[in-house]
């Protein structure tokens, strides 16, 4: 599942091409550098200056190029609390391509569409994050060298991935292990996942989140506060991109808790950006 793409021109987001079955119009659209862009201008720079310098001017401008990979459903996924043991849903919606040997990730950016059931908690919370119990958290795979047909059942066989079980029948739950795979943990917490992102609470319409993470972490964002939750509905990502390693891959599991709760899931999108 997935394909890792260098950037092209123009390219907009969702647009249900490649591994997208359908596509969903995105909110914004903007250029983005590629390889060879970034190149041209260190090769013009390098007239005037040491390519360490140069670096560190493109750096500071964030004039990185980036790799794109996708997955959409449609009509959208649906997780739901109650087809879990103890109406808690864990469900790896995507893994992505193995990052390539050569690039430093500097930034990673997540585009979400999605929703909860629509209905649920008081009136006036209606559209927010508090209370919401429909979410997302993204996870680093290491060492996960097999070939991915199903994100979920192969999640489930990476160590340290704690995946509740589908059901009883499901024959996934009594594969081994996948030799060397690990997802990895996070550097404060002592947990192996990120807080991604909350769906807004009771709301009918889908809606479109975009998270990025960078290079450099704020040590405001080690924990991941109710405060801060309840504002964004965003985690903060602390150490994340810092924890990347050539070979890995991010992962995105959807959550959903409680009798009730259903995180409908369209699509989502990982872009990472990186220095040459």
């Amino acid at each position: 599942m997935g394909i890792l793409l260098s950037t092209l021109t123009g390219y907009d987001g969702f647009d249900g091409s490649d591994d997208s079955q359908d596509g969903v119009e995105p909110h914004t659209s903007h250029r983005r550098s590629t390889e060879r862009d970034v190149k041209e201008v260190q090769e013009i720079l390098l007239d005037f200056l040491p390519l360490e310098l140069i670096n560190m001017i493109l750096d500071e401008a964030e004039y990185w190029p980036v790799l794109i990979c996708r997955n959409v459903s449609s009509p959208a996924k649906e997780i739901a609390a109650r087809a879990y043991p103890e109406h808690c849903a864990k469900y790896c919606y995507y893994i992505s391509p193995k990052l390539p040997n050569t690039i430093r990730p500097k930034k990673v950016t997540f585009i979400l569409r999605s929703r909860d059931q629509g209905w649920g908690g008081d009136p006036g919370v209606t559209g927010t994050y508090p209370g919401s119990w429909t979410w997302f958290e993204a996870a680093i795979f290491r060492g996960l060298d097999a070939f991915i047909e199903d994100a979920d059942r192969t999640a489930r066989r990476v160590k340290g991935s704690e995946m509740p079980p589908r059901s009883p029948s499901d024959s996934s739950e009594t594969q081994p292990p996948i030799e060397g795979a690990v997802q990895i943990e996070h550097p404060c917490n002592g947990s192996n996942l990120w807080m991604l992102q909350r769906n807004r609470r009771a709301n009918r319409g889908e809606a479109q989140h975009e998270i990025t993470w960078t290079s450099i972490d704020d040590v405001e964002t080690k924990e991941d506060t109710d405060e801060a939750l309840d504002r964004s509905g965003s985690g903060g990502g602390y150490g994340f991109v810092c924890s990347l390693q050539p070979g890995d891959r991010i992962a995105v599991y959807a959550r959903a808790q409680y009798p009730g709760w259903v995180n409908h899931v369209h699509g989502v999108e990982i872009q990472i950006y990186y220095s040459l």
